[in-house]
């Protein structure tokens, strides 16, 4: 198994995380995996005090725009949700998900540590696009597992998201490093 390097880099970061279920199979499609993923991502998020700012849950993977006050948590992140989603999904009733060989996602994940607020829109609309964009509908704010829903209308999505969270919102502490804090 190849070994992938992590930067050297600390404090508060906004990252854009792709994982994906293991050989893309669309296993993401079924009610109570689905409400397993949702309740694990939200308690995640919540016991490793993150910020989400954005999501989709597409039928094979995942993707996910993150406010971290410690970037150096973000594999320790990874790994918990993968870890307990696994365990959970392979112990509900599915026949062909509950095998010991079956895995739900692969080994690794993709991430990209988000440096401008440009960036950060891009990533945010390629999120919000990725059902448009794989024909699954026809506008972004009819895929039900988006934030899509949040950001561009006024109904509330499957997930609570962290709007106040940007880049303007990062001021110098006291000590003069950086720190992320929803705007006042």
């Amino acid at each position: 198994m190849v070994v992938r390097k992590r930067l050297d880099i600390k404090g508060p970061q906004i990252v854009f995380v792709t994982t994906t279920v293991f050989n893309w199979q669309p296993i993401l499609t079924k009610a109570n995996v689905i409400e397993v993923i949702l309740s694990e991502f939200q308690i995640s998020i919540k016991y490793f005090d993150i910020s989400l700012l954005g999501y989709v849950i597409m039928p094979s993977h995942l993707h996910a725009l993150l406010g971290f006050p410690k970037i150096e948590t973000l594999s320790q992140f990874m790994k918990a949700f993968k870890s307990i989603t696994s365990r959970k999904v392979k112990s509900l009733d599915i026949p062909e998900l509950s095998s010991n060989e079956f895995n739900l996602w692969k080994p690794r994940f993709d991430d990209l540590i988000v440096v401008s607020e440009e960036q950060f829109k891009i990533k945010l609309e390629y999120i919000h696009n990725n059902p448009v964009k794989a024909g699954h509908i026809r506008e972004a704010t009819d895929w039900k597992y988006s934030s899509a829903i949040d950001w561009m209308t006024d109904n509330r999505g499957a997930l609570i998201e962290d709007k106040s969270y940007s880049f303007q919102s990062w001021k110098k502490g006291a000590g003069g490093e950086d720190t992320c804090r929803p705007l006042e």
